[in-house]
């Protein structure tokens, strides 16, 4: 029979397993004897684990040549997901696939359907947010209406979600790692947009850019989407094309828009990069894996969360973000954030923080001073808009919608469409 030793597997976590409970077997890689899994003992471990982590893959329909139906089980075998929670190869993989077939204890004869077989094929178990969008909801829903102050609830939350975000890499491009947080190096370009209603406004605008289209002075601060009233934070985007779209402007409607530089480096979260984030050394085989796989994407989902738009008479709805922004700019804190403009395909928005501690209250300093020359007016001569059309599903005579690839959306508790 073939074993496996602590030091031929690659996986920190069952490795320290095998140190701690194997026995003395000579190891099938490298031919030494040391504490080592045998395959029976793998197959052991490997079960529970893949018992959570894959179903059987469904019957799908197909029609052949002929106009005859036939049915294909769609997933990958047991030897896939079986190298897939080991995160190596052994060339005894097929003998850990019977292993784990036997390790399963049914009684056919009184019935019971065994799950495992090393012929059929299997489908990994969606990952369920249903819990952390409950928690999300539940704060959000305090934050209306008993404690908008001081949330021990909102705390929890964002301290259990951040937990580690320095760590944290993305997919970038060519598939090279990116981190999540990253400096944004000493004059960097950014982009600051305004609305321009008459002639006695741009006069204004173009005397002093940074004060009339930079942002405003707390005494006019209005709520957004990253502060409260009274509280300033610096609104603008990585271009100017992105800033005149968010401004939404009306058709025919002037915008007038200053190009900006930051004058130090700032360490921003990057949510752009966190909806692509995955998590460094996360095993099949650490207690905590499953918790940790629903934080991750929940992470990456939350990037939607706080970048789509707030329907009408829902303002309140606002306060969740508002609060990660204070959390973000004051417990861990952050110069700023990026993430992606929902008026803009591609574009990216940017959020800063005032600098603490510096600057007069009544005009607080911000990293950024204007580029001389920069300053432009822009009117709008047209507006285009792009639809696609969503698929609806429909069951009971209550309507859903289907799930769609290119969204990757698993949570579709859309209360409007009820």
């Amino acid at each position: 029979m073939s074993a496996v030793c602590w030091k031929c597997v690659e996986d920190v976590y069952l490795s320290k397993r095998i140190k701690k409970e194997g026995e003395p077997l000579k190891c099938s890689v490298c031919g030494k004897k040391r504490k080592s899994f045998s395959v029976e003992e793998l197959g052991e471990v490997l079960r529970p684990i893949l018992r959570g982590q894959i179903k059987e893959g469904e019957d799908v329909p197909k029609i052949d040549e002929s106009d005859h139906t036939y049915y294909e089980q769609q997933g990958d075998p047991l030897s896939h997901w079986v190298q897939e929670i080991l995160g190596q190869y052994f060339n005894f993989n097929e003998e850990i696939v019977d292993a784990v077939v036997d390790s399963e204890h049914v009684d056919e004869a009184d019935g019971e359907i065994r799950f495992f077989d090393s012929a059929a094929s299997y489908e990994s178990i969606p990952t369920s947010l249903h819990a952390y969008y409950s928690q999300w909801e539940f704060v959000l829903d305090e934050l209306k209406h008993s404690r908008r102050f001081f949330s021990s609830s909102a705390k929890t939350l964002f301290d259990e979600l951040f937990d580690g975000i320095e760590t944290m890499k993305s997919f970038g491009e060519n598939n090279k790692d990116e981190t999540v947080v990253w400096t944004l190096p000493e004059g960097s370009k950014l982009y600051r947009a305004r609305t321009c209603e008459s002639s006695s406004r741009l006069n204004e605008f173009h005397a002093h850019p940074m004060k009339n289209v930079g942002p405003p002075p707390p005494a006019q601060a209005r709520a957004g989407r990253m502060n409260v009233e009274g509280v300033t934070v610096f609104y603008g985007g990585r271009d100017a094309d992105t800033c005149l779209a968010e401004m939404r402007p009306a058709l025919g409607g002037d915008t007038v828009v200053i190009e900006l530089q930051t004058t130090k480096a700032l360490r921003v979260l990057d949510f752009t990069r966190l909806q692509k984030s995955h998590g460094e050394g996360l095993s099949y085989f650490q207690p905590n894996f499953n918790s940790e796989v629903e934080r991750l994407a929940f992470l990456r989902r939350l990037h939607r969360l706080i970048s789509q738009p707030v329907v009408p008479g829902h303002e309140s709805d606002y306060l969740i973000t508002q609060t990660l922004a204070e959390y973000l700019a004051h417990e861990d804190p952050f110069d700023g954030i990026l993430f992606k403009s929902v008026q803009r395909a591609g574009g990216v928005n940017i959020v800063l923080f005032r600098e603490r501690g510096k600057g007069d209250p009544d005009r607080p300093c911000f990293p950024l001073k204007y580029v001389d020359g920069s300053f432009k007016l822009f009117r709008t001569k047209t507006i285009q808009y792009k639809h696609k059309e969503r698929r609806l599903y429909v069951d009971g005579g209550k309507v859903s919608l289907a799930y769609d690839e290119e969204e990757d959306d698993d949570y579709f508790d859309y209360g409007w469409l009820e």
